[in-house]
């Protein structure tokens, strides 16, 4: 007997001691990781994971994420993350999460928008080519806040600067989604001197392979807006709008 599918999905987690920050809490770069990890759990578990695209040399890809952080958990606190697809567009589909406490408070919330690549010629596929995801969608939106746009105009200067090793990559062949977190949160703490954060919108842009370096920068009118920029390419490969609380 087929074993029911869930439309949502939940991942019962612990903080423990290697996700924290010198604040004591969960760092931004592990509450994405669990993010990501639940989303490729649940693609799975549905039939349109990794394991069934691969067959068709397609792969998910995340463009972007909208990400509220009320309050992250501390060191040992339990803690659960709940995903499920939402809307479906053209070529790109959503994903909803809630990151909510032992005592049902709703900690984070967040929404992402993916696409699907062909691995080959690394182009965006139509959703239509997923058949089986439309079955699936639950209408609840998570996060209700629109994608800030960039402004082209705006200048950056240098914060550092990484070069993508062996260990920053994944099966797709490129950066995993995770590491750019890493990246960003050790820019926001070079710039605001604590990682104390109530909004990140992150956009994806240009893959990072081996090799690459990304010169990690800041924007010289909005301290919050931040872009990772592919030196040897002259490419952006993300920028993010930070808003620390108050």
């Amino acid at each position: 007997m087929e074993q029911e599918k869930k439309r949502l999905w939940q991942e019962n987690n612990e903080v423990s001691w290697e996700d924290t920050t010198i604040d004591n809490h969960l760092s931004i770069n592990a509450l994405d990781r669990m993010l990501l990890q639940a989303a490729i759990n649940h693609a799975e578990h549905l039939g349109f994971g990794f394991t069934d695209t691969s067959k068709e040399n397609l792969s998910w890809v995340l463009f972007r994420m909208n990400l509220q952080i009320n309050r992250l958990p501390s060191w040992k606190e339990k803690y659960s993350v709940i995903t499920w697809p939402s809307r479906v567009e053209a070529i790109t589909a959503f994903r909803e999460f809630e990151v909510v406490g032992e005592q049902g408070e709703m900690l984070c919330t967040a929404t992402s928008e993916w696409s699907v690549i062909n691995l080959k010629t690394r182009r965006p596929q139509r959703m239509s080519s997923l058949t089986n995801l439309y079955e699936h969608i639950t209408e609840k939106i998570s996060l209700d806040r629109p994608f800030p746009k960039l402004d082209p105009k705006l200048k950056f200067e240098d914060l550092f600067s990484v070069k993508v090793r062996y260990t920053d990559m994944d099966m797709n062949g490129h950066v995993n989604a995770g590491k750019y977190f890493v990246w960003l949160s050790d820019a926001i703490y070079e710039v605001f001197g604590t990682n104390d954060i109530a909004f990140i919108s992150f956009n994806y842009f240009h893959e990072c392979l081996l090799g690459d370096t990304i010169s990690i920068e800041m924007s010289k009118e909005n301290p919050g807006l931040i872009r990772g920029f592919k030196s040897n390419e002259g490419k952006m490969a993300f920028w993010a709008k930070v808003e620390m609380r108050k």
